[in-house]
């Protein structure tokens, strides 16, 4: 029972998260006005917001001028669910704070990034003084010099990986916002948790970008955002560490 209840609030949270994304970046206030349509303007009545129903009974379009409703509206307040639901139950209920920030402000970037192909340094680099409170206190299963090291390692680490890139091909193959957002992550998940991060996010972004390639038989020099991939590997590593951990620590060397 009390995970449905807390699936249905963290749906609500979800939908919140989605009027975050898409005002942050526009450098909206997120408060005024209330929730209106992006395409039309035209405000929307509460029974327009109802988590993922409001968007099965509107068939995805907006009631008043017809236009197509994102699918990442439903995406992202289903993911916010499942994500906090799980972690509420895997994670000691002193981390649960921390986590709950880290994941909010992923799914944030998730959905900017998906959309835009931008990440706001509101919902990254500038939280990274938050993961080292948390650890500093520990609200986090990391100490603050593993918090440091993994927030300014890996940043420098993807940093340099772009310069290379740039430096052979004259290209830009990571944005800023990227580096920023793996700094981010290795603040709150450290060494181990941004080396799962780094792997899995490059794994999944390769398979899943080089198929979107195929598959819409677009060129190399189509963009595909990253930031998604690293946020949810991110994400992954908080869910399963525990797992990740017994695996190493049982592994016979």
């Amino acid at each position: 029972m009390i995970a449905i209840v807390l699936f249905f609030i963290f749906l609500c949270w979800g939908s919140f998260l989605n009027v975050v994304a898409y005002r942050i970046i526009l450098d909206k206030s997120i408060v005024f006005p209330g929730s209106f349509c992006p395409q039309c303007n035209h405000a929307l009545a509460w029974y327009d917001l109802i988590p993922v129903i409001s968007y099965i009974l509107l068939q995805g379009q907006c009631r008043y001028c017809t236009k197509k409703i994102s699918l990442l509206y439903p995406f992202i307040e289903l993911f916010t669910a499942a994500s906090l639901t799980i972690l509420y139950f895997v994670v000691p209920p002193q981390y649960f704070l921390a986590y709950f920030i880290f994941i909010s402000a992923l799914i944030v970037t998730i959905r900017s990034d998906l959309e835009t192909m931008m990440i706001s340094a509101y919902a990254s680099w500038l939280l990274v003084p938050l993961g080292f409170l948390f650890s500093y206190f520990d609200f986090l299963p990391i100490s603050l010099l593993e918090s440091f090291l993994a927030c300014f390692g890996s940043g420098l680490f993807l940093y340099a990986i772009a310069q290379a890139f740039y430096y052979f091909t004259n290209k830009q193959g990571l944005g800023f916002g990227d580096i920023q957002l793996i700094a981010f992550i290795g603040a709150f998940i450290g060494l181990l948790g941004v080396w799962f991060t780094i792997l899995l996010g490059s794994i999944a972004g390769l398979l899943v970008g080089g198929g979107y390639l195929v598959l819409t038989k677009k060129t190399l020099q189509t963009k595909i955002p990253f930031g998604p991939f690293l946020a949810g590997a991110a994400i992954v590593f908080v869910l399963v560490h525990k797992y990740i951990l017994l695996f190493i620590c049982a592994y016979p060397y």
